[in-house]
Parts: C-alpha cells; sequence; structure tokens
C-alpha cells in the first residue's frame, strides 16, 4: 500500500521528455507553449471568455509538466478582469519530480518567472488533492494526484473552460474512457468550453454523448485537425448528498472565536476580498492557540482513506503557507519508537509515505516537519482583521461561523485539557516526539509537553510539570540531564471529535433525520433534497492539531462560502463532515 504517486519513467530528447510507457511526448517538438496557446488557450476563447468574471475556472486532464497552467497563468496575468479569480484545477497520475519539471520547462525562458513560482510551490506527490495558492496574481492550482477514474468523482466544481490533454487515446485509453465524458458534463458550467488535440472518433462520440457539440477545427503544426467543444446539456442534476457543501453567500461573514481555526478562516477569506470580523472576548489566540511553542507534524496512518489523504494535504498546506510568512522553523523531527511492534508500524508507514519518511536507527525522521510560534502565526493570519468583543455585531452577519473550539454549539465536541512546561537548559538539536515532545523555543528554552486530561481542568501544574520531567528521562535521558529549572507552565483545553477528527461545514438541520433516515439504512439516495435555510456552520475539534488542519479546512469553508472549486476530494470533506455522527447514529439505528 502507498500513500504516494509513482513518477512516470522518462526519456529525454533535445525537444523535451518523451513517455516511453505511454508512447507519447509531454508536448510538441516543434513548439509546445505555441500548440498550447493555439489548442487550448485559443480553443476555449481565451481570453474573451473570463473577461466581466469574478471567478473562472479551468479544468484539465493530464498535468503533465504544468505547461498548460502556466501559459493560462501568463495570460490571465496580461488580460485578467478586476478583481478577477482564476482557478486551474487539474489530475495527474504519474506527477513528475520537481527536478523533471523545472527542467522541462526551462525550454521556454518568457515562461520562467512563472516557473520558478510553480516549481518552489512543486507538491509532494502524495495521492488526493493539493493546493497551491498564487496570491499576487489571484491564481489557485488545485492537483488531483491519482488516476481519472478515481479523480474525476471527487472534484466539486463548476469548471467554465476544459484542456483535454492526456496521451493520445491509442496509449492511454484510460484518460479518454466512456466513464470520463459523464464527470465532464456533471462539472461543465452551462456554455463550458472544451478543447484537444485529437480528433478520435471515441472522443468524438464520448463528448456529444455527454451533451457537447462537437467541431473539428485545423490542428496544430503537423496535425491536421483537432476538436473544439461547448457543452449544451442536458445538465445533470446534482445528487443528493447528507454532507453538502456551504451555500455560497455574500455580505459580512462573522467568525466566533479568535485561535488558530477563526484566523486561518478569517485569512482565507479576507485573501479573497470578503468583509470578515472575529468575535471572541479574549481576543487572539487566547485559549489553546496560545501555547508559549508547537510543532507541525502530520497525522500519519498506514492507510489510503479518505481522512488521511485530506489530513496529510491539510499538514502541507499549513506547511506552505507558514513558510510563506516566515514564521517557521523547518528543523525535521525525530519520532522515537516504543518496541519492536511499533518500530514495524512506523517502517511500514515510511514506506507508504516515500520521500521525507525515514527510518533510522533512532527512530523516524520527518524531514518536513517544523516548529512555530503558534501566536505569531495567529495575529499573522488575522492580522488586518476587525477583532471585536461585543456580541452585537453577530447582528450585522450575513453567515456565522462557530470557531469557539470546546464552546462550539455542536454536541459531538468534548473538552480536553493539556499543559506545557518551559525548562531553561540546552534544547535538542531538533524536535523529539513519542506521545509526548521536546523542542527548543524562539529563544532557546526548552518546551516539555504535554499532558492530557478529560474535560477543561488540566490539574495541578506541579504534578503535571513533574510528570512531564519523568516522562522525559525515560525517553530521552540526555536531553533530561541538559534540563534546568521550570521557568514556566502554560495550560489550555483543546476540542476532541469521538473520530478524533475535525468538524467543517454546517450541522444537521432538524429535517435530517427524516430524510436521512432510509438512506443510512442501505436504502436509495432521496432525490431534490434542498439544503437547509441558515444552517449553523463549525470549524472546530481539532485537537493538539489545529495548527495542521485549520488552514486547510478553513480554505474549504471559505471556497463553498465564495462559490469556488474545493481544495478537497469530495471523500475527504465528507470525512471533516459535522453530519458524520448524526448519520452513523441513524445507520446504527439509533
Amino acid at each position: 500500500m502507498k500513500l504516494f504517486c509513482d513518477p512516470p519513467r522518462l526519456d529525454w530528447r533535445d525537444t523535451g521528455p518523451v513517455a516511453p510507457d505511454f508512447g507519447d511526448i509531454y508536448f510538441s517538438a516543434q513548439d509546445g507553449l505555441a500548440e498550447t496557446r493555439a489548442v487550448f488557450l485559443a480553443g476555449c476563447g481565451l481570453p474573451q471568455a473570463w473577461q466581466g468574471r469574478d471567478c473562472f475556472t479551468i479544468g484539465e486532464l493530464g498535468f503533465g509538466t504544468g505547461l498548460n497552467f502556466l501559459a493560462a497563468w501568463q495570460m490571465w496575468r496580461d488580460t485578467r478582469p478586476d478583481d478577477g479569480r482564476l482557478h486551474f484545477v487539474s489530475l495527474e497520475k504519474y506527477p513528475l519530480r520537481r527536478a523533471d519539471a523545472e527542467r522541462a520547462l526551462s525550454a521556454w525562458p518568457e515562461l520562467a518567472p512563472l516557473a520558478e513560482r510553480l516549481i518552489a510551490a512543486w507538491p509532494q506527490p502524495l495521492k488526493g488533492a493539493h493546493r497551491l495558492r498564487f496570491e499576487d496574481d489571484r491564481v489557485t492550482l488545485t492537483l488531483f494526484h491519482d488516476d481519472v477514474a478515481a479523480a474525476l468523482p471527487q472534484i466539486e466544481a463548476s469548471i467554465d473552460a476544459w484542456f483535454l490533454d492526456g496521451f493520445a487515446p491509442s496509449g492511454n485509453a484510460d484518460m479518454w474512457a466512456d466513464t470520463v465524458w459523464p464527470q465532464l458534463a456533471r462539472l461543465s458550467r452551462p456554455g463550458a468550453r472544451a478543447a484537444t488535440f485529437t480528433v478520435a472518433g471515441a472522443v468524438r462520440r464520448g463528448l456529444q454523448g455527454a451533451g457537447f457539440e462537437v467541431e473539428k477545427k485545423p490542428g496544430f503544426g503537423r496535425k491536421r485537425e483537432r476538436l473544439e467543444a461547448r457543452f449544451a446539456g442536458p445538465f445533470p442534476a446534482p445528487q443528493a448528498t447528507p454532507f453538502p457543501r456551504l451555500p455560497a453567500s455574500d455580505g459580512t461573514i462573522v467568525i466566533r472565536g479568535g485561535g488558530i481555526a477563526g484566523a486561518s478562516l478569517a485569512h482565507a477569506l479576507q485573501r479573497r476580498g470578503r468583509d470578515v470580523a472575529i468575535v471572541d472576548p479574549d481576543g487572539l489566540a487566547a485559549g489553546a492557540s496560545g501555547a508559549p511553542s508547537g510543532l507541525l507534524t502530520p497525522r500519519l496512518e498506514n492507510a489510503d482513506r479518505p481522512h488521511v489523504r485530506a489530513t496529510l494535504a491539510a499538514f502541507e498546506y499549513a506547511r506552505q503557507l507558514y513558510d510563506g510568512l516566515g514564521l517557521l522553523q523547518a528543523e525535521g523531527t525525530l519520532r522515537l519508537l516504543r518496541d519492536e511492534p511499533e518500530a514495524r508500524r512506523y517502517d511500514a508507514i515510511a514506506d507508504a509515505m516515500g520521500e521525507s519518511y525515514e527510518i533510522r536507527d533512532d527512530g523516524l525522521w520527518m524531514d518536513r516537519a517544523a516548529r512555530f510560534s503558534p501566536q505569531d502565526i495567529v495575529h499573522a493570519l488575522a492580522r488586518d482583521c476587525r477583532i471585536v468583543t461585543e456580541t452585537e455585531s453577530l447582528l450585522e452577519a450575513s453567515v456565522i461561523v462557530d470557531c469557539r473550539g470546546p464552546k462550539a454549539a455542536m454536541a459531538d465536541l468534548a473538552a480536553s485539557a493539556g499543559r506545557v512546561a518551559v525548562f531553561d537548559g540546552s534544547p535538542p538539536a531538533h524536535p523529539i516526539v513519542w506521545g509526548g515532545y521536546v523542542s527548543a523555543m524562539k529563544d532557546r528554552r526548552v518546551l516539555l509537553g504535554a499532558t492530557h486530561e478529560k474535560g477543561a481542568d488540566p490539574g495541578p501544574a506541579e504534578a503535571a510539570i513533574k510528570a512531564l520531567r519523568a516522562d522525559l528521562e525515560k525517553r530521552c535521558p540526555e536531553t533530561a540531564a541538559r534540563l534546568g529549572g521550570v521557568g514556566s507552565s502554560w495550560a489550555g483545553v483543546r476540542a476532541t471529535t469521538p473520530d478524533r477528527l475535525p468538524v467543517a461545514g454546517s450541522l444537521p438541520g432538524p429535517k435530517f433525520d427524516t430524510i436521512w433516515r432510509a438512506a443510512a439504512r442501505g436504502a436509495p439516495q432521496p432525490v431534490n433534497v434542498t439544503t437547509e435555510d441558515s444552517p449553523q456552520i463549525v470549524l472546530s475539534g481539532f485537537g493538539s492539531r489545529g495548527f495542521a488542519h485549520a488552514p486547510l479546512m478553513a480554505e474549504a469553508l471559505a471556497s463553498d462560502l465564495c462559490g469556488e472549486p474545493s481544495p478537497l476530494e469530495s471523500a475527504g470533506r465528507a470525512a471533516m463532515h459535522p453530519a458524520r455522527f448524526r448519520f452513523r447514529a441513524l445507520k446504527r439505528g439509533d
């Protein structure tokens, strides 16, 4: 079992990379950039099609080197409408290694400034969805690493233009299979354009059968013909789900809670130009998000399941965000292993994760883990947001999102108190974790954590500090020997859920049981289900991983509220939806 996608096998010619397993080239040997502009950009009516649009979304089959994305980005920079946003949603089963993408894109010096930014943000080859934001140009890339049959059903978006750019049907039949065309219809806006280099009969018939009006056009270079198409319907009815996205909404959004969840949501919304206010009587980072120091580590599980993909994507998104703010100390982190069974377990996890995870003599090395200052991050994310303490401001909101940790209005949330201690002394060269953890702080003192107590009472400080020190002496005696006196201790209260995963979305409304009881027990899905008015929205339940998971969950809610493509696989979003607990109860017959 692997959680990552294999890179493609490549041959290199003077004209660029070739995929011998598919018997095809990545781009035209004559001029790949000119081909992209002629076949895909002009073929989809760009840039005229995005004029006057607040948000325009391109869908692509076959990301490859990223050339089509860069060409669209370059055109967008030159011609974009005022305040417009470009979303580019693509998929790739065999993501290129960063160095190979850099080599391939070096053929076009005019794209170099954009290519450098793409290469710097090049995602890990983990399966699932990856969101990259290039905010200076209001461009967002959402890249799904998976085969087309698995990826397309997981995309939640309304596509304005399709770049159908997989390898030729003769060598890559899966990319043009009959199951692809209904998904294109499901995802297309009325009048969506599509363009492709191939005129294969199966492609023409597939597009036509899905409701596209297809037309042959003169081809590029040595290719005699190509296809352009326009989606005319019929338009598939949206499928009912117990885990709906939030409806798009205008107006002011009020966020209750000034911790990492609230600050992440404020940041995501303000980057979209939304009017946002954070309401918290205690101000920013006053609760569990105000710890003296923090560790950014991934939630590791040896299973390719929707929640695993989503939490790994969330870790990578948070890392990218904080690094862009200059607020990460990227030292890596060592996880100690208790015994042989645990060593075997994490050896399998390291194999499943691929690069950046390595079993060493002393434990599992996580190269992408880092430490940070929680308060610095919360204040940076909410820097330009209104912070108010009066609940009267809630009356001004068109949408209210509850981000108050364990105080959020959701029955499935529970409180878990914890305490950390700060010591004088010499910190380890990098953070070490085992269940507890030890690391340096920003001022080079030593942070030791953390206790876990049910409920909101962290217990006496003296007993907790004694227990933390004893645990360190058992796990890392050399580090414990370098500890000095206790400088201080800090306590906070986390919000947890029964399955230890976050909640992001709308609570089930009063009609939920009536609508979904039969379907939860195996009956057919109901039809014509409408979203309940004024849903209660919650973003909470992060436990001790708020800084790793909150930014992407907040990005997902912001995408919903602004009518944009989701950054998550649909199954991953469902795994975080607040209604999952009630649906499971209905399934049990409760």
